[in-house]
């Protein structure tokens, strides 16, 4: 999830945000891994994450884990970023993740029926 807002909020390119599985071990995929297209054994959960290196709570891998686990990057991370909070503040309106980032493709919900 890329930055992409009408205004230019500082550092924002330091914090490209994803959701991240985390397996049965504790580990984290990275930054490239589409947890929702990935080979392998299954995420035990869903957790927000950023390209800076923090983490969010985890949550059940499952859609709605994947949803909440979005949107807890933008409100609990990227929104609360110091060079952000000025910046959106006179924004005058919250962050929309529809219009304001660039993220990846929901297949469940962007599915074209045949």
């Amino acid at each position: 999830m890329l930055y992409i807002g009408a205004v230019e909020i500082p550092g924002s390119d330091d914090h490209e945000g994803y959701v991240a599985g985390l397996s049965a071990d504790g580990a984290y995929t990275d930054i490239w891994t589409d947890v929702r297209h990935r080979t392998g054994p299954e995420p035990v959960a869903y957790a927000p994450a950023c390209e800076c290196g923090w983490h969010g709570r985890s949550h059940p891998s499952d859609p709605g884990g994947f949803r909440a686990a979005a949107q807890d990057w933008f409100s609990e991370h990227f929104a609360e970023l110091g060079e952000a909070r000025p910046v959106l503040a006179g924004l005058g309106r919250p962050l929309s993740p529809e219009t304001d980032f660039l993220t990846a493709p929901d297949p469940a919900r962007d599915r074209t029926p045949a």
